[in-house]
């Protein structure tokens, strides 16, 4: 997993002295497919909705500047940390309007102060500002909202084709976000979560934190299920891949990651807060996993006719040979298969 290094690693991080600065998300957001999770410019929608279709969501990217990515929503991070902030202080008249300068805003997200950064920071403000939305997760089946993830966007500086010269900068999120907000569709973010800089390694983080918490027993999903929730382009194949190499290196930000199984047999990833983890239960579980789906894989071959004895052979033969457990299980329940490779 790539982890840049933070330009200001600092523990108690303070903006413009006045707020201690604690990463801030939208927890309905978090789940979702909110983002494009590639650097390449993306102009293809994002369309999703739950598998019994009651939810659903629509991006819709502006064809120019390409839909808004999960860095850029480091911006929107910047914005509910200020909002919250200020709720938190007990001000009673909180609006969606932040004013900031670019480079606390570039501090903030742990990014550089470089010519560069600041005028990445604009590219991404216009993303931002023309990626449209669509959704029903909040308003029901019959009723959806729609909006930009920004709205009006104020700048002062003494040349605007210079982004080095802005020196102040007033962003307006949407009604939407600022509802949740007040809603307390909020949680914290560990820092180190900006110095992800793999899409799918963000949008892992995000769902794991908004499901795994801090429950001692963790969170398991599916893999196909996270294949869905992040949005991610690549094919599931392609996408297991890189899980199984994210869990090899495990360094995830606050969560640990573990390859495991549901019960029906499905690969799935295992996340548990480092602060719960215990090995020799992970370890159970696993086995607990694969002695079900050893179960059921003998349980389908003698179903298919094939000798006790000869089942014991075909799994140490398979097993030893580095095979997955799962596929050797769907093997086994088409008795054809039984027949012809096994």
């Amino acid at each position: 997993m790539s982890i840049r290094p933070d330009p200001h690693p600092v523990r108690d991080f303070f903006i413009e002295g006045l707020i201690d600065y604690a990463p801030k998300d939208s927890s309905e957001m978090m789940e979702r497919p909110f983002f494009s999770i590639s650097k390449r410019k993306r102009n293809k929608p994002i369309h999703y909705a739950t598998p019994d279709g009651k939810l659903w969501i629509k991006v819709n990217a502006n064809p120019v500047h390409g839909m808004a990515t999960i860095w850029d929503a480091d911006i929107l991070i910047w914005c509910i940390s200020r909002i919250v902030a200020d709720r938190d202080a007990g001000k009673n008249d909180l609006r969606p309007i932040i004013n900031t300068t670019p480079y606390a805003l570039l501090k903030g997200i742990a990014r550089g102060t470089s010519g560069q950064d600041y005028a990445e920071l604009l590219r991404a403000i216009k993303r931002l500002r023309t990626t449209e939305v669509e959704t029903n997760i909040r308003a029901g089946r019959r009723r959806y909202t729609a909006f930009h993830y920004l709205g009006d966007i104020e700048g002062e500086g003494e040349d605007q084709s210079d982004p080095e010269q802005l020196k102040t900068l007033t962003l307006r999120v949407p009604d939407w976000l600022l509802d949740g907000i007040l809603s307390g569709n909020v949680l914290t973010l560990d820092r180190e979560y900006f110095r992800l800089t793999g899409g799918i390694e963000r949008a892992i983080y995000r769902a794991a934190r908004k499901h795994a918490g801090n429950q001692p027993s963790g969170w398991v999903c599916k893999i196909a299920t996270l294949h869905e929730k992040t949005g991610s382009e690549s094919p599931l194949k392609k996408f297991a891949f890189r899980l199984r190499e994210m869990c090899k290196q495990d360094d995830l930000p606050r969560y640990a990651m573990r390859l495991t199984v549901t019960q029906d047999g499905s690969p799935a990833v295992l996340f548990v807060d480092r602060a719960f983890l215990d090995e020799k239960a992970v370890a159970k579980q696993r086995a607990t996993a694969e002695q079900r789906l050893r179960e059921d894989a003998r349980a389908a071959w003698l179903d298919a006719g094939r000798s006790p004895e000869g089942f014991e052979g075909a799994w140490a033969h398979w097993i030893q040979g580095g095979g997955s457990l799962e596929e050797f299980a769907r093997i086994c329940q088409d008795k054809r298969a039984v027949m012809a490779s096994l």
